[in-house]
């Protein structure tokens, strides 16, 4: 069974009439990169803030490393985070800048200082002064803040934000490292899907406060990939009829009345008219797959609708 780091229980955030986060049950495992995909105001800044300790849950509650409640204050020491812009000093180096928070946490030593500066990419900019950076290096600063402290589990709101495709490139390369390596876990936000598929393992999709689904890289896949999907009330006799007579064998049955066929091989009228020659009850056929952007919107137009 795979260690769990995060669990959250009916977690819910309410500002007077309006609910930021709604009864949300997530589970993020030891090694995962669990990516929150929603659009701005989602909830997805809100699940991090109470996570992190910066506001409290109106209702519910969650588990950190095994630990509950108060017990979880402790384990807090073990998450590195980067939410909101944290505050740099613009007269001090980035160098300099790291080495305050080393002696405001009471991290020892230095050497860690110029290996961090290194994994996001600040290492010939350890010696400028903060304001002389662009937006994208200031965000790399603030990365490299939430990993100063070696933490077991690093969460980052919108980290990407400001950076150009090559910088994006490399903390991607960053990301997959660490949690490689070092078996960092990491809980990243982005309502750009496209950007968080490269590099997730497992995806949270909310909107408005609400959980809409919770879903594996793979399971994504085949959601989006082109396949014929049939709807029938006996996925048994429809396996067994594409298998016996029509040797199709690329197939997934992704619930009790549903079968998605992988195989490019018949068009859906021919296939639906071999089916229902073989005395299978199709209540729908048709073909599917979209792209990763489609998929977001399909799932929230549907659950608002």
């Amino acid at each position: 069974m795979r260690e769990i780091v995060l669990q959250t229980r009916q977690l819910t955030k309410r500002y007077k009439d309006s609910a930021a986060l709604d009864h949300a049950d997530i589970t993020v495992y030891r090694k995962d990169i669990y990516g929150l995909i929603g659009r701005n105001g989602a909830g997805k800044t809100t699940i991090m803030k109470i996570v992190t300790g910066l506001t409290s849950p109106t209702e519910g509650e969650f588990e950190i490393f095994g630990k509950t409640g108060e017990s979880a204050g402790n384990e807090k020491r073990r998450i590195g985070c980067l939410i909101e812009n944290p505050a740099f000093f613009p007269n001090l180096s980035a160098y300099q800048n790291l080495k305050y928070y080393c002696l405001q946490k009471g991290i020892p030593g230095d050497t860690h200082i110029s290996e961090t500066l290194e994994m996001v990419g600040l290492k010939d900019s350890a010696d400028k002064k903060f304001k002389k950076f662009s937006l994208g290096m200031k965000q790399r600063l603030g990365i490299a803040l939430a990993m100063l402290d070696d933490p077991d589990l690093i969460i980052l709101d919108e980290p990407i934000n400001g950076l150009d495709p090559i910088g994006i490139s490399e903390l991607r390369d960053t990301f997959r490292r660490l949690n490689r390596e070092k078996e960092i876990t990491f809980i990243i936000s982005s309502h750009i899907l496209s950007e968080l598929y490269t590099v997730a393992n497992r995806f949270l999709i909310i909107d408005k406060g609400k959980i809409i689904k919770e879903i594996t890289k793979e399971e994504l896949d085949l959601e989006c990939k082109r396949c014929i999907v049939v709807r029938t009330d006996d996925t048994k006799k429809l396996a067994a009829v594409l298998e016996k007579d029509l040797g199709i064998t690329d197939y997934k049955v992704t619930d009790s009345m549903e079968l998605r066929i992988y195989e490019q091989n018949d068009d859906p009228a021919r296939l639906n008219k071999m089916l229902v020659g073989r005395d299978i009850n199709v209540s729908s056929l048709f073909e599917s797959g979209i792209s990763l952007e489609d998929y977001f919107k399909d799932l929230v137009e549907e659950v608002r609708s």
